[in-house]
């Protein structure tokens, strides 16, 4: 069993970034067969998609279609993987796990916690596993972090700071776009790109968010009904303080200017990472770490520079797309991770349940900016 390969279904509602999903998925040599499925013929900012054409981006693509029973009904299938418009992805969910299949979804997965949640209990009742596409969890310099924080090199932690500032929503479809769009989302910023920040907190300290005081407004002359612009203030179950900066805050020549940052602080060391600084094509990815930890003694700062978080590791989907998939290598590795464990009873690596706690902080990040007080989450 332990060598025979993987075959998934691939169900996408509006082709959010389809061919980079599908080249990060096919990189696993241990892959035989991608089954598409391509719901719409229009994408997230109302642009025509062709099936065939996406299709292309891995011989791995042996089948298409437009109708989910088809996926569902593939013979030998193993998981299938989503990217769904949120408000769209729980009953898609439901029809999955009705068809006894483990699922691995973009984020982030509803417009409401609870949605997400009930599906999330559904999964766990029926010991499917459940992993979600945050990738970070997989990035090499996260991976150094959570191990320098799980052997104590910081100490106690006392405080983190997380930012993650993008292109301005100009440059994302204004009235177009279901990113844009309340009903479809839940939220704005808070709801799509916060998502990776929030999980890479709750992966590295593995703790709760308990409590949130923010800010959140549209701060762009363009009005969308939700919010383009977030700052928090976060407590952890531990009492570890926290803050959060979010926003589509860079103006600039294109879509892709990034500026994005984690710092963590304890009573016997810190790390900090600028992941992408303003300007830059590609992650900066030098991590400074001091720690006076007596296992951990650095001498002073120490600096760590990782190669391209793009580069492929694990092979060539046959697809040149200058910088690989969607989410490069720590995307690859999270999907490897996920497949493998749904057979050895490996731990999964991304759990459904942290992403409905993510949507539950972003829903709470709203109701304290709309209602002007701190919002305390409740472990549910």
């Amino acid at each position: 069993m332990a060598d025979k390969k993987f075959n998934i279904g691939f169900i996408s509602s509006h082709g959010h970034d389809l061919a980079g999903h599908i080249i990060d998925q096919a990189a696993n040599p241990n892959l035989e067969s991608i089954h598409l499925c391509l719901m719409n013929d229009k994408d997230t900012n109302q642009r025509d998609l062709d099936i065939n054409k996406i299709a292309k981006a891995s011989e791995k693509v042996k089948t298409k279609t437009k109708n989910i029973d088809d996926i569902l009904n593939t013979k030998d299938l193993d998981a299938v993987a989503v990217c769904a418009r949120p408000d769209l992805a729980p009953d898609i969910f439901d029809k999955i796990l009705d068809a006894n299949l483990p699922i691995i979804t973009d984020k982030p997965a509803s417009n409401d916690s609870k949605r997400l949640d009930a599906v999330a209990k559904k999964a766990a009742k029926k010991n499917l596993a459940f992993g979600t596409m945050l990738q970070w969890r997989r990035n090499p310099a996260i991976l150094d972090i959570k191990r320098a924080v799980d052997s104590g090199a910081l100490g106690q932690i006392m405080s983190v700071e997380v930012r993650l500032l993008t292109s301005t929503i100009n440059w994302r479809g204004p009235g177009k776009s279901y990113l844009l769009e309340k009903s479809s989302m839940g939220g704005g910023i808070t709801s799509w790109l916060a998502c990776h920040m929030l999980d890479m907190l709750i992966f590295l300290l593995n703790e709760r968010v308990t409590e949130v005081s923010a800010f959140t407004g549209n701060r762009y002359p363009v009005k969308i009904d939700v919010e383009d612009t977030a700052i928090s203030a976060i407590k952890f179950e531990s009492g570890i303080l926290g803050s959060v900066h979010v926003g589509y805050s860079l103006c600039g020549p294109g879509k892709f200017g990034n500026d994005i940052y984690l710092g963590i602080r304890g009573t016997e060391g810190y790390v900090s990472i600028p992941f992408y600084m303003p300007g830059q094509e590609d992650l900066d990815n030098t991590l400074y770490l001091y720690s006076e930890n007596e296992n951990w003694v650095t001498g002073g700062q120490r600096a760590m520079t990782y190669s391209p978080y793009y580069k492929t590791q694990f092979g060539k989907s046959g697809v040149d797309l200058g910088s690989g998939g969607y989410g490069g290598f720590m995307a690859e590795k999270l999907f490897i991770d996920f497949l493998d464990s749904t057979r050895n009873e490996a731990k999964n690596p991304t759990p459904i349940e942290d992403l409905v706690h993510v949507l539950e902080i972003g829903e709470a990040i709203r109701e304290s900016s709309d209602s002007g007080k701190a919002i305390s989450i409740s472990k549910i």
